[in-house]
């Protein structure tokens, strides 16, 4: 199609295209570990009572865009410290109550909140506090304490999945 400046344009976009499977915005040029952290969180927001809304997350935004393992690895990590965020910062509750029930205003809040924010400096914030100093990394011994004292204060805040890791941790060290 060519347009009114002579330039030929393959597609002409408009502000309505979307995704239909994902009623959001098309995640062209987007970190996967955004795309996986929201549908993870609209999942969590929606599908309250069920678990394994991160596992299904991954798994459906990796077969839609084709990511590797080892990329999928790294962003699953990333979309936890997105997830983490949003709970900690309160943006999910503020979220939730802007949506008012509707899921595409959900959708479409969550995707701009995540579009809003730097990954970047998320990342570099956890780090931060898990290292709880610049330079250098601590003791195998002490990060897997501080992982351990994470997981606790995630069951003890009602998350499924930090029990379950808990319950495998316990299981694991009683068979040593």
């Amino acid at each position: 199609m060519q347009g009114s400046n002579g330039v030929t344009m393959d597609k002409v976009l408009y502000p309505a295209d979307h995704d239909d499977n994902l009623g959001r915005a098309t995640s062209q040029g987007r970190s996967f570990a955004k795309d996986i952290a929201e549908l993870a969180l609209f999942l969590e927001l929606t599908e309250q009572g069920s678990s394994g809304h991160f596992d299904a997350a991954a798994a459906e935004v990796a077969a839609e865009r084709r990511i590797s393992a080892s990329t999928l690895k790294r962003c699953a990590s990333e979309a936890r410290a997105l997830i983490a965020y949003a709970h900690e910062s309160g943006a999910l509750q503020q979220i939730r109550a802007r949506a008012d029930g509707g899921e595409w205003t959900l959708r479409q809040d969550l995707s701009a909140w995540l579009d809003e924010i730097s990954l970047p400096a998320i990342l570099k914030q956890r780090a931060l506090r898990l290292n709880r100093r610049r330079g250098g990394r601590p003791s195998t011994c002490t990060r897997t304490l501080r992982a351990v004292e994470e997981l606790v204060e995630f069951a003890r805040a009602g998350h499924a999945g930090a029990a379950d890791e808990l319950r495998s941790i316990r299981a694991l060290i009683a068979e040593t």
